[in-house]
């Protein structure tokens, strides 16, 4: 990246650019930490930190993967019955 611009942009397309994906690491740097609990951790070994944050950035992974997948058409039901109370005296 290096902030140089990609060929074909001017200097405001490729600042651009950058805001962008700095924003996106900020919001998933975000998410990690308070969203799910990468600053909770409080124990004193190598192995139990690699493990917390092998554990935290596998469910981001997977949150970020449903959140991009396309949603599956839901099937219409159709109930037997009436969520409309009948009238019939």
């Amino acid at each position: 990246m290096g902030g140089l611009p990609r060929p074909g942009q001017d200097g405001r397309q490729g600042r651009f650019r950058l805001a962008k994906v700095r924003w996106r690491i900020e919001h998933d740097y975000r998410e990690l930490k308070h969203g799910l609990g990468l600053d909770h951790f409080e124990g004193r070994s190598w192995p139990g930190w690699h493990h917390h944050v092998t554990l935290v950035t596998a469910a981001h992974a997977f949150l970020t993967e449903q959140r991009l997948a396309p949603k599956a058409l839901e099937p219409v039901s159709r109930s037997t019955r009436s969520s409309m109370p009948s009238r019939t005296p």
